[in-house]
């Protein structure tokens, strides 16, 4: 299979890869980004996307997922592309760049920045009696389109527990949804439409409730001190999700513990590899998306005058741009 090929590769979707995309196409060069999970926006998505962040210069008070969907916004009509569901494993250098490959597909480029924060969010196993009896046990969000009219469990109070829960009982699943406590996490449309499902009857919520197996048909819960099977289809354990760097540990980085050392620029020990954000030991403790962000913006203009020399790497204002 050829490798998809772009002026730079950016793994890692979270604020400093959207924020080094945006810079990096800005200045007219084909970027592609690689985030490990199905959705964009890192910790933000991933892990509070219901929490107030109060520190993002000009969005005070931003819920994470608003300041994930401005900062998409800021790339409509950039030449960005977004892979997701690809965890970069292998690193490889190539006569016109780099070459990185994950369990599908690969990726060349001539440069590539790591925006990879903490390590791959990949979602927590679903460490639960029986787990391996049922035939159909996911730990991520699915499409919701590929489950339509199956029967669905859902476990979990996490943010993604409830979104889950809407989208595949609108694309046609029959939705069950149970969690240890009576409250679940979401930013409050989403909670608002979860009560009126519970209302209406849309979907069955089953909490608080107690998880005891899963089962080859389903289910076995205890609400209320009585035991209930539930039939299930498909399974979803949303547990939330862990910081993984050993996908790219074995990359030669000279890595101090979690850190790449990074020169000025975000430069790295390899040519035309940069590294921004929580990854990068410039920033050593201060994990703060306005410090991501400078290194991001930074490190997108020395890749792009690495990738086309005639490009100088200060970029201009972009008020003199249209």
């Amino acid at each position: 299979m050829d490798a998809l090929h772009s002026d730079i590769l950016i793994i890692g979707a979270g604020p400093a890869g959207l924020h080094a995309a945006f810079y990096a196409a800005w200045r007219g060069l084909k970027v592609r980004v690689l985030e490990a999970r199905g959705e964009v926006g890192g910790q933000l998505s991933a892990l509070y996307p219901d929490k107030r962040v109060y520190d993002v210069p000009g969005l005070p008070g931003a819920r994470a997922a608003e300041l994930v969907a401005h900062l998409l916004r800021q790339l409509d009509g950039l030449d960005v592309d977004m892979s997701v569901n690809r965890v970069a494993r292998e690193l490889e250098k190539v006569d016109d760049g780099w070459r990185v490959s994950t369990d599908g597909d690969t990726f060349t480029a001539g440069a590539v920045i790591l925006a990879a924060g903490l390590g791959a969010l990949l979602p927590r196993a679903a460490r639960v009696p029986g787990a391996d009896s049922h035939p159909d046990v996911q730990t991520d969000l699915p499409d919701p389109a590929g489950l339509n009219g199956r029967r669905v469990l859902i476990v979990g109070g996490v943010p993604q527990a409830a979104r889950a829960a809407l989208e595949l009982s609108e694309a046609g699943a029959d939705v069950t949804l149970t969690h240890s406590r009576a409250l679940f996490r979401g930013n409050p449309m989403t909670l608002e439409k979860l009560e009126a499902a519970r209302t209406s009857g849309g979907f069955e919520i089953l909490a608080p409730a107690r998880l005891l197996r899963l089962t080859p048909q389903g289910a076995e819960l205890e609400m209320d001190g009585t035991a209930r099977s539930i039939k299930a289809d498909t399974v979803l354990i949303l547990g939330g999700y862990l910081p993984d760097l050993c996908p790219i540990g074995a990359w030669p980085l000279d890595w101090h513990g979690e850190y790449v050392p990074d020169a000025p620029g975000g430069r790295t020990v390899l040519e035309g590899v940069y590294v921004v954000g929580d990854l990068a030991q410039s920033g050593g403790d201060f994990k703060l998306i306005s410090v991501a962000f400078a290194q991001a913006a930074i490190a997108a203009n020395h890749a792009a005058h690495h990738v086309r020399p005639e490009l100088r790497v200060r970029p201009g204002h972009s008020s003199e741009k249209r």
